[in-house]
């Protein structure tokens, strides 16, 4: 399609927006959803004058007709039984609307032909007036910044950095509800779903041209064009990182992606050499999405994979050392000078010292910043992961809130990357530590809940500079 990211901008960024077919047994869902658009109008279109009035309650203006709506509309959202949709899509055409969503299902992803049929259909005549449609089978976009949402839960307000595509809707909304609770704000999320039209290739492209996507994570069910993703993906990659969650790898689970959205996946080992080859950063889960987003946005790269751990006890020390060691890290001693500076103001008695770290060298708040800038000098260094325990009572959040502040203060001082790592010492107690992680970074300290979501996160980040250097130097 000619001037792609032209159109997109406008159903991105539009002045009005037509929600076909909102229903009150639905709750109007869609109209909800768009009631926060900023600095535009939203239009009711339905056939149904019995569902008028509690759109109007709502505070939208009915129409029975896109037609009837008196000036250009940028984005239609269309809610209609899938019999109904040519039908729309035909006034979508008359009105040269800027694009469309259909949430409507019940077409490729059904395997039938009636459905394949019907979303051809669609397809052809979206093609046809060069007007941009999404899905069908989708829900759609969350622009936060404009007041686009998919979802009465999301938020909208500021925007973010973080873009995200997604050919399953409650994984869109389930990640940008995740992403925002641990400190994370969307750019822009789009929920493609079948992809008849615009599929994971073009919405790459766009975001990867896009100047408020900083990153950008995909979850992928299955591929309808490969190769163009890969040239896509290898590009994109080159931009900025690019995060790719693929279900599917199993053969179990490309069926069920298969029933979904009727896509296909390749074999597991192929496609993370196919990620690699590309230079992006293959993703397990929406934790691994959110925490190696936060490891590449908010820390600087880190220069090797030699980790100085600092731990609360000997048993958490090793337990902290195992996770970055299967994660690919070293956990090197340190040199000879940096262990005499340490010993001169501590007891080498009841604690580890060369590395991992626990006990007398970093228990009071003196001694840990000491210890800190003995590792900022230290040449087998590269990076600092220390461990923050979580609790319930009193005591320990003003020892988590004094320990935050030493860190605050190394940060502003040092120069190597230095992350934290929050574990809760009571499973029982009642902890929100997405919020800790959240408020964390609002201070400028990355922060990860538990040991091995943080060596998995980090050694994304670090292996996605490596490819970059090593693809592109």
């Amino acid at each position: 399609m000619e001037n792609l990211k032209e159109k997109l901008d406008r159903i991105l960024y539009p002045k009005v927006v037509a929600v076909v077919g909102a229903k009150k047994d639905t709750d109007y869902r869609w109209l909800v959803c768009q009631g926060t658009l900023k600095d535009g109008k939203v239009y009711a279109v339905n056939i149904d004058r019995s569902e008028w009035p509690g759109a109007e309650a709502l505070g939208f203006t009915n129409v029975p007709s896109l037609l009837d709506i008196p000036e250009d509309v940028d984005y239609v959202i269309v809610t209609v039984p899938d019999k109904v949709t040519p039908v729309i899509m035909k006034d979508i055409v008359a009105k040269r609307a800027g694009g469309v969503h259909f949430y409507t299902a019940g077409f490729s992803e059904t395997g039938t032909p009636e459905g394949m049929e019907l979303e051809g259909r669609l397809i052809k005549m979206a093609t046809d007036a060069q007007i941009p449609l999404l899905g069908p089978n989708c829900l759609g976009i969350y622009h936060p910044k404009v007041g686009l949402r998919q979802s009465p839960d999301q938020v909208s307000g500021d925007g973010g950095s973080f873009g995200y595509l997604s050919q399953s809707g409650t994984q869109a909304i389930g990640f940008s509800m995740h992403a925002t609770a641990s400190g994370l704000s969307i750019s822009k999320s789009i929920s493609f779903g079948n992809g008849g039209m615009l599929d994971c290739p073009d919405l790459l492209e766009y975001l990867a041209q896009d100047e408020e996507t900083e990153i950008i994570g995909m979850y992928l069910e299955g591929l309808r064009d490969a190769r163009r993703l890969f040239k896509t993906l290898k590009a994109a990659a080159r931009e900025k990182p690019v995060l790719v969650w693929k279900v599917g790898l199993t053969e179990d689970s490309a069926r069920a992606a298969a029933s979904h959205t009727g896509s296909q996946s390749p074999p597991e080992a192929l496609w993370d050499a196919l990620m690699r080859q590309c230079g992006a950063v293959g993703i397990r889960n929406v934790e691994e999405m959110v925490d190696t987003a936060k490891a590449l946005l908010h820390l600087p790269p880190l220069p090797g994979d030699r980790a100085a751990l600092l731990a609360v006890s000997g048993g958490h020390a090793s337990e902290m050392t195992e996770a970055f060691s299967r994660a690919g890290f070293r956990v090197p001693a340190i040199t000879e000078a940096s262990f005499a500076e340490i010993a001169s103001y501590t007891s080498l008695t009841g604690g580890s010292f060369h590395n991992p770290f626990e006990g007398p060298s970093i228990r009071s708040e003196e001694n840990f910043f000491r210890t800190l800038s003995v590792l900022e000098k230290d040449p087998n260094i590269d990076f600092i992961a220390l461990e923050v325990m979580a609790g319930a009572n009193a005591r320990a959040q003003a020892a988590l809130t004094s320990r935050l502040e030493s860190v605050k203060k190394a940060q502003a001082q040092f120069h190597k990357p230095l992350a934290v790592v929050f574990n809760v010492s009571n499973p029982l107690a009642v902890v929100d530590v997405n919020k800790l992680a959240r408020d964390a970074l609002e201070e400028g300290t990355v922060a990860f809940w538990g040991m091995e979501r943080a060596a998995r996160a980090l050694h994304n980040a670090l292996d996605y500079h490596r490819q970059q250097a090593w693809l592109y130097s």
